[in-house]
């Protein structure tokens, strides 16, 4: 099975070797290793070729910076491998991969496989379902929405491999800044929706680094939602999905998401900001049940407080008002 691994860096020199070397830990020979260098303007794009130097399979590539979804791009344009795999330059492959997929015999456009993260999670696609072929997402039953939504496993870049020549001209919208490998994944899965799951646990995810998006403050889940939300009901209604369910998942994640962010994160958005993204949140009627039962549970009682009150009484002024006030005092 002959793989091209595109791995995509920006100011990277601390962690892609590491993800490099976990690449090409018991790999076969034939292994393609495109490293993208997205206009680092650190010593990452003099790693990259210093690690090209030393090894044949690897391949260095320069671009100007564009972000993650334009260097996967780059590195589709030159991937030679009849399958691809995406490796983030500060996550890993585990070992056993390779050897997993030796003597697999699939139609499938996309091999799917588990994933463990340094926050504590470890999840696989066998934890629902059984190894194998599944034809269609229909297929999938039960199984199709933790894989979408609370696994991230189906909407993710990772973990998983994607037949070349299914991907055809498919590329990542460059207009996005998140989401884009969610659209990538869906746009795929119309072309091609047959799943091989594989057995195993064969990427580290690395969430709990700096530049995490768990870690990092930023408004535009909702927006970046309400782009994909018409390739996922298109996907799922040529399955034969209702996708009214799913979509209202996707909405609910999404506020969740953001709420996390707006909540848990230090960051320089301003007062109108914050207030207009709480009062989107608390406008889905899921979402601030959802809240309210969740801060009906919250350990910290004192500081839950202008969140409850916020909450149940949509009142997205003190809900901004108050996150702005804690990072500042604490």
């Amino acid at each position: 099975m002959n793989v091209s691994v595109i791995i995509p860096c920006y100011k990277a020199a601390g962690t892609l070797r590491r993800a490099v070397e976990s690449a090409l830990t018991d790999a076969p020979a034939d292994l393609e290793v495109l490293i993208v260098d997205d206009g680092s303007p650190d010593e990452t794009g003099r790693l990259c070729d210093e690690l090209a130097a030393a090894d044949p399979r690897i391949k260095a590539l320069h671009r100007e910076n564009g972000g993650a979804g334009a260097a996967r791009s780059t590195g589709l344009d030159a991937a030679s491998g009849e399958w691809v795999l995406f490796l983030d330059a500060d996550d890993v492959l585990l070992p056993g991969l390779w050897a997993a997929l030796n003597g697999i015999d699939t139609d499938a456009g996309m091999i799917l496989f588990g994933v463990t993260r340094t926050s504590g999670s470890t999840t696989a696609p066998t934890d629902y379902l059984p190894a194998g072929d599944y034809p269609d997402l229909q297929s999938l039953g039960e199984a199709l929405s933790p894989l979408l939504f609370d696994t991230g496993l189906l909407a993710a870049p990772y973990p998983k491999m994607f037949r070349r020549a299914a991907i055809g001209d498919l590329r990542f919208d460059t207009r996005l800044q998140i989401n884009e490998d969610v659209l990538f994944n869906i746009q795929f899965l119309q072309k091609t929706p047959a799943i091989y799951c594989l057995h195993g646990v064969y990427y580290k995810q690395y969430d709990t680094e700096s530049g995490s998006l768990s870690r990092r403050l930023r408004g535009d889940l909702l927006e970046a939602e309400k782009v994909t939300r018409p390739a996922l009901a298109e996907l799922l209604r040529a399955n034969g999905i209702d996708p009214a369910p799913y979509l209202r998942t996707s909405r609910l994640r999404a506020c969740l998401n953001q709420y996390g962010l707006l909540t848990g994160c230090r960051g320089t958005l301003p007062y109108a900001t914050r207030r207009a993204l709480f009062a989107e949140i608390l406008a889905d009627p899921d979402a601030r049940a959802a809240l309210q039962e969740r801060l009906r549970n919250d350990p910290n009682k004192v500081l839950a407080i202008p969140y409850r009150v916020g909450v149940a009484c949509k009142f997205p002024g003190l809900l901004a008002g108050y996150t702005l006030a804690k990072q500042r005092l604490l």
